[in-house]
């Protein structure tokens, strides 16, 4: 028999030790068979990622071969940009210019034989960066590429071709595990195609080209996060009338509503009560005089006896916000909109903030922070991101920059009328712009954000910004409403006397 049952508990324990040795053993194996793959290096936001070609015979359009019969890759051409081959950035979607400097006569034939379709343009791209540490004894890590042909189109003449230079380029990662915090995923596949071919003659983006002449290759780079493309626009752009409800038409509705508030409170304040007010010396009881209170609020009236200022303790929490906002306007909303002179490189005044502003994308994968006029896609109904952000510089900044300088810069702390007018269009705003934004978050694709991520988005980063200020546009309006009462009041005891 090859086992025999124990007699006594030594015995037993004997028996027990070989076994639990094997099974540890297998455990640990298994394990490691199972976390090998995560040790593998993995890109980081940001990282280079250099293209390399297949080198073919101008003559044949055939590849060429090293002496080991395997297949020659060449880097791309030089770009006269960056004075280096080609190369994508992980994780980064921008407009990118490739300027090959001149077309010799082997490559204006290869070109023939690209457009022509006899031969393409095959390119791969590492999948993985190389390892930093290669242990002694073990073989080392093989690079593995992942296939990128570029669909080249134009149209061959006798003694020139015109080629569609403008290419968009996809690239997939694998899905983020988040088992490293600094690595940011694996390519997975990629794809490149000329845009309107067929309008060569009209479109702006077809280039002439006869040797001697520069290739000015423009390329709308866009990154995925997982290798399945986006169904979200799919399912609305094709449902018709049964689709859910954009978010756009809850943006214009709220803002025809905050529209309407802002224009009813101008005509009041600006027609109604001057007339009513008019040619009346009401005294000590208006808002021009002084001891008012209302509520909470306590008005008196400066000096020169033109404004009337509100004293709340609340102002002190509204300075704060407004302080606050500063710098997340100017230094993370509004960076990408630097020169990239200030903020890439690490010795630029910027460069924390863009660290900042890049470790949040590559965390959350934020599609409205990530947005910018040069990568919307027309027919994605994001436009509005950009509106948001122009209401954000134009209206937004210049608040909150007098809000601070009102109410913590002057002598005299408090709101004018004209002062909790401006707070309250402006909380308005911010309200409902951040509404539209979580109201966004809800079609994101769970595929790509998790309920757990977007569940963080609309209480960690947009509650804060559409709560503050709600409770801001209340206070607002009732100072405001407390200086119509007043004003109400003392026209009816003028009325009675």
């Amino acid at each position: 028999m090859l086992f025999s049952v124990p007699s006594s508990r030594s015995s037993r324990r004997q028996w027990l030790l070989p076994l639990v040795a094997i099974t540890t053993s297998l455990a640990t194996r298994v394990a490691a068979a199972e976390t090998a793959p995560h040790d593998l290096p993995s890109y980081h936001y940001g990282a280079p990622i250099r293209v390399e070609c297949m080198n073919r015979s101008s003559e044949t359009g055939e590849h060429i071969e090293t002496p080991a019969h395997e297949i020659q890759w060449i880097p791309f051409p030089v770009c006269e940009e960056t004075k280096a081959p080609l190369e994508f950035n992980y994780g980064i979607e921008t407009e990118q210019n490739c300027t090959i400097p001149m077309i010799d006569d082997p490559f204006f034939h290869l070109l023939e034989f690209y457009i022509h379709s006899d031969a393409p343009l095959a390119c791969r791209l590492p999948a993985r960066p190389p390892p930093q540490v290669e242990i002694v004894g073990e073989k080392p890590h093989v690079t593995e590429y992942v296939p990128l042909v570029f669909a080249l189109a134009g149209t061959l003449q006798l003694s020139h071709m015109h080629i569609s230079t403008h290419m968009n380029v996809l690239l997939h990662s694998t899905p983020k595990h988040h088992l490293h915090k600094k690595d940011s995923g694996v390519l997975d596949s990629a794809t490149a195609y000329s845009t309107s071919p067929l309008t060569h003659m009209e479109g702006s983006s077809t280039r002439r080209l006869v040797i001697g002449d520069p290739l000015p290759l423009q390329f709308s780079v866009r990154w995925f996060p997982t290798p399945e493309l986006p169904r979200v626009e799919g399912k609305v752009e094709w449902q018709g009338m049964g689709g859910h409800i954009y978010a756009s038409t809850v943006f214009y509705a709220l803002v025809s509503f905050g529209a309407g508030v802002c224009v009813t409170s101008v005509w009041f304040f600006g027609s109604v009560l001057p007339k009513r007010l008019k040619g009346r010396s009401l005294g000590g009881a208006t808002p021009l005089g002084y001891g008012v209170g209302v509520g909470r609020h306590v008005w008196y009236r400066s000096t020169n006896n033109m404004a009337v200022y509100n004293e709340s303790r609340l102002n002190y929490v509204w300075t704060a916000w407004f302080a606050l906002s500063i710098p997340i306007i100017l230094f993370i909303d509004a960076l990408p909109s630097y020169p990239s002179s200030l903020y890439l490189p690490p010795s630029s005044p910027l460069h924390p903030f863009h660290l900042i502003r890049q470790d949040y994308i590559a965390t959350y994968n934020d599609p409205i922070v990530q947005w910018s006029p040069s990568t919307s896609v027309p027919g994605s109904h994001d436009s509005w991101i950009g509106l948001f952000l122009y209401l954000e510089l134009g209206f937004s900044l210049p608040v909150v920059v007098y809000g601070v300088f009102k109410l913590a810069v002057v002598k005299r702390k408090g709101t004018t009328g004209a002062d909790e007018l401006l707070f309250l269009v402006y909380a308005l705003e911010t309200a409902l712009t951040t509404l539209v934004c979580i109201h966004d978050v809800a079609y994101w694709d769970p595929e790509v954000h998790s309920v757990e991520v977007r569940r963080r988005m609309v209480l960690q980063f947009f509650g804060p910004w559409f709560l503050v200020p709600s409770v801001m546009a209340v206070d607002m309006a009732r100072r405001i409403l407390g200086r119509i009462k007043v004003a109400d009041e003392a026209i009816e005891r003028r009325k009675v006397q």
